[in-house]
């Protein structure tokens, strides 16, 4: 038998988020094999093109393992708190990172919310994460499959939740998961992994013009340059590419190029070698640090979901905003895009990126 990672609570309550994939169907066996009463919701945040089967599938699950599940409308929640942001991120010049903020202001206080109306004390996922306490506080730290973990996503994630979270799925491998859905049986079907958030998977940027267009807000075509001004064709518009991108450029040039600085102002972008776009200092702000961290203490800092950690060191500004000096010179490190501090495998801090340098 596999264990759940926490202590056992015979016959307490667990609310379950559900999306009706084999991660959150595994957890919630493996929270009744427990002994936990375990009550599945499945929130509606985003349906793409309306596709609303991931509701019968999680009510499916539910039913095969006699539990009870809700389902809850959070849609104008979303639209609201997290689209409204990736749209107004993207206008600004930025690269905003919706998973991060979708965790930080709002799933994990809506399954909060409701934990508390169906009087269940645990809160549960089906994330590759693990909890540990240390020094009177809980923390979340690297689940055991490496190439799964998903603290990176989860920086901002409320302390309450944290302090209340369940997560069967942390000392697991992706294997080994997928083998306690086949050998009991259970009625899933793996889904594909997507690219890209839930509401757009793949380009965002149709649905970013539609929005934008639905504003009134028109995207013009504009500029790229070198670094010293000299004009070295047109773009489709600003809001349409990030710092550190190569591909989609459209440019000739005897080296690869890379947007170096958006310029909202101007509607243009500055492009340039690869040599002279890497950074290495970092304004963070939205900081969320759960310990006092010295100033010259070494940590682990990760830029992107899949990049290479390297070590950096933190320098609070105040308890929102914070210096990070990274290393190694790293590329792409773009405003609006989160940057995740571990001590070891705890997950100390995180916040978003106002500059880089």
């Amino acid at each position: 038998m596999y264990k759940v990672n926490m202590f056992m609570y015979t016959k307490e309550n667990v609310l379950l988020g559900m999306s009706g994939g084999t991660d959150s169907s595994v957890s919630a066996f493996l929270l009744q094999q427990a002994g936990y009463n375990v009550i599945g919701v499945t929130f509606r945040f985003y349906e793409h093109n309306n596709d609303q089967t991931y509701l019968q599938k999680a009510s499916n699950m539910a039913k095969h393992l006699h539990m009870p599940h809700y389902i809850v409308d959070k849609r104008k929640d979303f639209q609201s708190i997290v689209i409204e942001n990736f749209t107004n991120e993207y206008l600004a010049g930025r690269t905003p990172f919706p998973c991060a903020h979708c965790n930080t202001y709002l799933k994990w206080d809506a399954l909060l919310e409701q934990a508390h109306r169906l009087d269940c004390p645990h809160i549960a996922t089906g994330h590759y994460v693990n909890t540990i306490k240390k020094d009177n506080c809980t923390y979340l730290s690297m689940g055991k499959d490496i190439d799964k973990d998903q603290t990176f996503f989860l920086w901002g994630m409320p302390q309450e939740a944290i302090e209340q979270a369940i997560f069967p799925l942390g000392n697991l491998l992706y294997h080994e998961v997928q083998n306690i859905a086949t050998s009991n049986q259970l009625p899933v079907k793996q889904n594909k992994n997507s690219v890209g958030a839930c509401f757009c998977p793949s380009d965002y940027r149709p649905l970013l013009k539609k929005i934008a267009t639905e504003k009134g807000i028109q995207i013009h075509q504009g500029i790229f340059t070198d670094e010293i001004g000299n004009f070295l064709g047109k773009h489709e518009g600003y809001p349409f590419y990030t710092i550190g991108q190569r591909r989609g450029l459209g440019l000739q040039h005897i080296s690869p190029l890379y947007v170096k600085k958006i310029n909202r102002e101007t509607n243009s972008i500055i492009v340039a070698p690869k040599e002279s776009c890497y950074q290495t200092t970092v304004h963070l702000t939205g900081l969320i640090c759960r310990q006092l961290v010295e100033k010259e203490k070494q940590l682990t800092a990760k830029v992107q979901y899949k990049k290479q950690a390297c070590t950096a060191t933190l320098d609070m500004i105040n308890t929102s905003e914070a210096l990070v000096t990274l290393h190694e010179p790293t590329l792409g490190m773009a405003p609006g895009q989160s940057i995740v501090l571990y001590d070891g495998d705890i997950l100390i801090a995180g916040g978003i990126i106002q500059n880089a340098w």
